[in-house]
């Protein structure tokens, strides 16, 4: 567009209305997997059990995953909610969590798949729930996907 030429203000109604489009998904996500989140780290903490046998860290360190992303899951579902400047301020809050693991014996390699297998859950639940919050699942997923790439981004491969 040229400077010269008016847009009538449609640039920053699109703008705006992504943005709300775009914090919709973020909350119905929010509102899906808030109250389901337990679950989801239950299920991955056999696989967590199984990560430190092969490690040998033992028990004990399975133990110390299940406290340590106990008390990081609230931080992260608020980056999950969040807009994208605070996501990455509420992300790099959540990276002292991957130090605790770390300090545990946990390794990046150990990490990601637990990780992984931890989106794969939510997902899950998205598709099973997208529709009961007026969303079609695959745009939910979507913006999971979006986040997931973020905090993999910020957590597992920064730190």
């Amino acid at each position: 567009m040229c400077a010269g030429v008016s847009d009538r203000g449609q640039l920053g109604e699109a703008r705006e209305l992504a943005h709300d489009a775009a914090r919709a998904r973020r909350e119905a996500l929010g509102r899906i997997l808030r109250p389901r989140a337990d679950t989801i780290q239950d299920n991955t903490l056999g696989h967590a059990y199984r990560a430190t046998n092969f490690l040998g860290l033992g028990a004990l360190a399975a133990k110390r995953w299940a406290a340590i992303s106990s008390r990081a899951m609230p931080a992260c579902l608020d980056a999950l909610e969040a807009d994208d400047t605070q996501r990455i301020g509420l992300l790099d809050q959540a990276g002292v969590y991957i130090h605790e693991l770390r300090a545990a014996g946990f390794q990046r390699f150990a990490m990601k798949p637990l990780t992984s297998l931890g989106f794969r859950l939510a997902l899950r639940e998205v598709k099973a729930h997208a529709r009961a919050e007026g969303f079609d699942p695959e745009e939910l997923e979507d913006e999971l996907r979006v986040f997931q790439r973020a905090f993999e981004a910020r957590i597992i491969y920064r730190t």
